[in-house]
């Protein structure tokens, strides 16, 4: 048959988190330990790690600055496109 699954709960996943943290194990180190997966551990460390959650936040906003970067470089090239076409339509009628 097949097997069991076992089944974590929160404070359990935490506490591991939080340990290998602070020993400053690896995630392999962890594994071996405790007998699980790294596709068991790999959403505990998204989910409960301090550094990860950082990071992630920290690429949001940058992604989103990077948006906003971007939609006011275009506006500036349109506006020095109309200045450029103003520029030739009153400089053509001083000829």
């Amino acid at each position: 048959m097949g097997d069991v699954r076992e089944r974590y709960t929160k404070e359990f996943k935490r506490k591991t988190i939080e340990h290998m943290e602070a020993t400053g194990k690896k995630p392999i180190d962890i594994q071996r330990e405790l007998g699980i997966s790294k596709s068991t551990l790999s959403p505990w460390i998204k989910q409960y790690g301090s550094n990860v959650t950082k990071e992630q936040t920290q690429v949001f906003v940058d992604y989103e600055r990077l948006k906003r970067l971007e939609q006011e470089y275009k506006d500036l090239q349109e506006e020095n496109e109309i200045l450029k076409k103003a520029m030739h339509f009153f400089t053509k009628d001083r000829d």
